[in-house]
């Protein structure tokens, strides 16, 4: 039977058979998100040894800018959301060749690049340093190494493994070194205090959706066979719970090689919810998954029960509730939970949730281009 068979809802693949889906993973990617908490220890050890030996000469940036894409850039729109309520100054994330005209020498500059070659990246950060930013790369290798050390820039390192973790498994590595770099700054504090709870909260999960535990106990295994043939619609309410719907979205394009889409409270109450409207009658395949957290503003909460019966009969709606007391466990626990159910899927989908072929064709094409300048 052939991969794509799976698009008829008629697969070989038995969840609680490990052996039926083992050759779509060649490269590991189920190992690696079970290694996750592991991995979010790990981090911690490399930012606090990175913040005691330190040379960031800026104490007091007036701004933070965090340049990456794809799954470098993630760890920055974390960033930017666990901030939101406790940053004195403002922190973006830079998604371009460009950087935004106030980058100047009161700006920390972070240029994330797991590979160290992302041209985006490379080009922004060349870009950031001419501006007199204080720079900080944070890579394996590539590069964007190569051009910290040319140019005395302070370089976060992080591991290289084999095989290879892509960009988008290496969340912990991406993510956590920042809030030690962040807390040397005075805009992050209790760093340690929040990952000492959440790397048990994650183990438990682990242990509540991982691959030895059968889909009839199994909330991801569950989730990842509603949507078999769907496209998944992820609703997060906004702040934290929305940077987690952004994950979950892409998370199912890479991972499960299928459209997803992503939008937040309280916002799509103002658009999004009248265009469900026509979906029954167009015959829509979507299912919504409601990710919310128990530090959502009341209204919130109350907009996300009330659109719940606005989308009765027109599309199947999975709540998920984030679990932990403090906001990096929520984000972190939620997360994870969306990272098993995008691999799942990919094996019920049959396709390797490694692969990213379409990407690496995007990238060839642009490599043979010219500028228009030259």
């Amino acid at each position: 039977m052939s991969g794509c068979d799976t698009w008829l809802g008629v697969s070989e693949v038995d969840l609680d058979d490990r052996t039926s889906y083992q050759g779509l993973d060649s490269e590991g990617m189920l190992d690696f998100a079970v290694d996750f908490p592991a991995q979010v220890e790990r981090a911690a050890e490399i930012g606090q040894g990175f913040v005691s030996s330190s040379r960031l000469t800026l104490r007091s940036p007036r701004q933070v800018v965090l340049a990456g894409m794809g799954g470098s850039g993630v760890g920055g729109e974390f960033l930017a959301r666990l901030c939101e309520p406790r940053a004195s100054v403002p922190i973006l994330v830079c998604r371009n060749y460009e950087i935004p005209a106030f980058v100047d020498p009161d700006t920390l500059f972070i240029a994330c690049s797991h590979s160290g070659d992302t041209e985006e990246t490379l080009a922004a950060a060349a870009a950031a340093r001419r501006r007199g930013a204080c720079v900080l790369c944070i890579t394996t290798d590539g590069r964007l190494k190569h051009f910290a050390r040319r140019h005395g820039i302070e370089l976060l390192e992080i591991p290289r493994t084999d095989p290879p973790m892509p960009p988008r498994a290496a969340l912990g590595y991406l993510l956590v070194p920042l809030l030690w770099v962040l807390g040397s700054v005075g805009l992050y504090a209790d760093a340690a205090g929040e990952i000492e709870e959440a790397v048990p909260l994650l183990e438990r999960l682990r242990e509540r959706v991982g691959p030895r535990v059968p889909t009839a106990r199994n909330q991801a295994k569950r989730l990842a066979n509603q949507l078999v043939g769907k496209i998944p619609w992820i609703q997060g309410t906004v702040g934290l719970m929305s940077v987690a719907a952004y994950r979950w979205r892409c998370q199912f394009n890479e991972n499960s090689k299928t459209l997803a889409y992503s939008s937040e409270y309280p916002e799509l109450n103002h658009n999004e919810v009248v265009g469900w409207e026509l979906a029954k009658r167009l015959g829509l395949g979507v299912e919504v998954v409601v990710l919310r957290r128990p530090g959502d503003h009341w209204r919130n909460r109350a907009r996300v029960d009330i659109t719940r019966k606005l989308l009765k009969g027109k599309a199947k709606v999975h709540m998920v509730e984030a679990q932990g007391r403090s906001p990096l466990a929520q984000l972190l626990w939620t997360v994870y939970l969306g990272d098993f159910t995008s691999l799942y899927l990919a094996f019920l989908n049959g396709v390797n949730p490694a692969a990213t072929d379409a990407i690496i064709v995007l990238k060839k094409e642009l490599a043979g281009l010219q500028s228009p300048q030259e």
